[in-house]
């Protein structure tokens, strides 16, 4: 009898743990990137000791969580993109008359993601100029946001390297073997994947400086890789950044759904201190009350 009462004292503190989260998945990104690590702090912060309130899905990046989100066959609601993937996907239902975005609303806005344009150090680029339409660059998949990101400076800015469709996890080998002259990837720096220590890496690393010209930056923010961020890094890199936001698909959010995510926002509030003390050092510059309406419509909840 005393084994039974347990187990239904047990049963009923995770259905009240489960009330208040409702363990409501968020998809975020890949293992080692930002996006993963942002949906741990925020687990992290606020679990109670029973469970973590959301389940962290990992996925191969931005575009793939947008479509995701759009798909009325697919049960996820809440996901981490780049906010130029959302303009890029607004610009193609104008083109398309179609409504992708329609649904789609920031839930809150998080920090900058860096445009980092990694080379070998002994290649000799040093900026953005330096590439030319011998230069092959390796730009993500078209699951990812930086595929999008890169495509934009590519076309922007009048620079036509050749573009290779390869993933992060395998770009920094080809790097390394010739196969491409550089590599780019979107993150919020640091980046756990790139933030290796020298004495392991084959040949020493570098960014490449970022500048605008053309006009292919107008819609980014000026932005800088600190020599802090990477234990290879030299000097700073100045860059551009576009901004992670947390959206939803408004239609398909039930009431219960939408008392999730308000507590949610309360809780992160509630314990910003202890994301920036413990979480990822981007944490820092989230502003949960900053965002302009005319970034993106935000939901009202």
């Amino acid at each position: 009898m005393k084994t039974k009462f347990s187990i239904l004292i047990a049963l009923v503190a995770v259905c009240s743990y489960s009330g208040v989260f409702g363990q409501m998945t968020i998809l975020s990104g890949p293992e080692q990137g930002a996006y993963y690590e942002f949906v741990n702090d925020i687990n992290y912060v606020l679990e109670d000791g029973n469970r973590e309130p959301f389940v962290n899905q990992s996925t191969s990046g931005a575009a793939y969580n947008f479509e995701q989100l759009v798909d009325p066959n697919s049960p996820y609601k809440v996901a981490l993109v780049q906010l130029d993937y959302l303009y890029f996907m607004q610009g193609f239902d104008v083109q398309n008359n179609t409504e992708k975005t329609k649904g789609i609303k920031v839930l809150m806005p998080l920090a900058n993601e860096e445009l980092h344009f990694v080379v070998k150090k002994s290649s000799g680029l040093n900026s953005l100029q330096d590439l030319d339409s011998s230069s092959v660059v390796a730009i993500g998949t078209k699951n990812q946001g930086t595929y999008t990101t890169a495509t934009f400076v590519k076309v922007r800015s009048g620079i036509y390297w050749s573009s290779r469709n390869t993933h992060f996890d395998e770009a920094l080998k080809d790097l390394y073997l010739d196969r491409i002259d550089a590599f780019v990837f979107v993150g919020s720096a640091p980046i756990g994947k790139l933030n290796v220590d020298p004495r392991g890496l084959r040949e020493p690393l570098t960014l490449l400086e970022l500048t605008d010209f053309n006009g292919w930056a107008d819609d980014y923010d000026n932005d800088t890789i600190y020599m802090k961020d990477y234990k290879w890094l030299e000097k700073d890199i100045p860059t551009f950044g576009v901004k992670t936001v947390i959206v939803v698909n408004e239609s398909k959010l039930t009431n219960s759904d939408r008392e999730v995510l308000q507590k949610m926002k309360t809780g992160l509030k509630n314990k910003y201190d202890k994301l920036v003390k413990d979480g990822h050092p981007k944490w820092k510059e989230v502003k949960f009350d900053s965002w302009d309406k005319a970034d993106w419509p935000i939901i009202r909840l």
